[in-house]
């Protein structure tokens, strides 16, 4: 459901065999809440699971973000494991944001198999391609213990009041990027190093280079690191469980190249750090690595099938 100051497809976020409507996830049973065998010693039972129904997190999450002044112009909804695992995405826009070239997006996961916390993190994807990025700076994650009806609007309000310095960051992340050439060789290196911080699978590699030598969009044919980093958010595309963790992943190889230092308590303190500050290292060469000549160690928990 999108409305016209929507420019984002979260169709292609989500993968569109994936998108549902809301009455769907609405329409999902929530399963009780299940207690420890042990009783407490004045005989009664302690609650050990405390599952939440996904479409409660969606009416709490659209509740901040309206008391905050956002707009939600776009949605997209999926289901999986017959309902179990939700993830939706909510595209919004702010006053302070009406000039931006690039967009928010909140995304939601609950689930009810136990197999991950009620979650919400955020990210932003340029208005040209829709490549989005999430990130970890921005999120939380509520186990389903006894508190979390308590506790459930306070860490939705907190993280989402995260997001004005999480913009004033990317901002100058991306400006960053934009002024910091680039030649293959040094692209090459980077896409290794990024394999090896865990930012790709070892499968993709090629795919970003093929990005990066000829993108699909004209607006990142520029030679420099942002149009570096647009060719790792496209190959992106598909997997949205993964994307925090490859996201920052991704930030702290090529922060660290361009020097730019993203102080998230203090924004207006962040700064590009001299390019001669940073510690040189030898290139990394694409064929050595495409030989098997090179390893990275990469968190197992990385590129695991996406669970929807």
């Amino acid at each position: 459901m999108s409305n016209s100051k929507s420019k984002i497809d979260l169709r292609i976020c989500g993968g569109e065999h994936k998108v549902v409507d809301l009455d769907q996830v609405k329409s999902v049973n929530t399963p009780e809440k299940e207690y420890r065998k042990e009783r407490n010693q004045d005989g009664s039972l302690s609650v050990s699971y405390q599952p939440i129904s996904h479409d409660l997190l969606i009416d709490k999450t659209r509740s901040h973000l309206k008391q905050g002044g956002f707009e939600v112009v776009n949605e997209a909804h999926n289901l999986a494991r017959g309902g179990k695992r939700y993830f939706g995405l909510f595209e919004v826009t702010h006053p302070t944001r009406e000039n931006s070239e690039r967009g928010t997006v909140i995304g939601l996961r609950n689930a009810h198999d136990k197999c991950f916390p009620a979650g919400l993190c955020a990210g932003d994807a340029p208005f040209v391609c829709d490549n989005l990025i999430f990130t970890n700076t921005v999120k939380l994650a509520r186990r389903h213990t006894k508190n979390i009806f308590a506790e459930l609007d306070q860490v939705i309000a907190r993280t989402l009041g995260k997001l004005f310095t999480f913009w004033g960051g990317q901002d100058q992340r991306i400006e960053s990027y934009k002024q910091f050439e680039l030649g293959n060789a040094q692209v090459n290196d980077l896409v290794i190093r990024s394999y090896q911080a865990g930012a790709i699978p070892k499968t993709k590699v090629t795919d970003v280079v093929d990005q990066w030598e000829k993108s699909d969009h004209p607006e990142f044919w520029d030679r420099n690191m942002n149009s570096l980093y647009n060719a790792f958010t496209e190959v992106y595309k598909g997997n949205l469980v993964a994307l925090p963790n490859r996201s920052d992943a991704l930030h702290s190889v090529l922060d660290s190249e361009v020097g730019f230092d993203f102080n998230f308590d203090q924004v207006e303190e962040a700064e590009l750090v001299p390019v001669e500050a940073v510690e040189e290292a030898p290139l990394l060469q694409l064929e050595d690595f495409v030989a098997g000549n090179i390893n990275g160690e990469v968190p197992a928990d990385i590129y695991e099938d996406d669970p929807f």
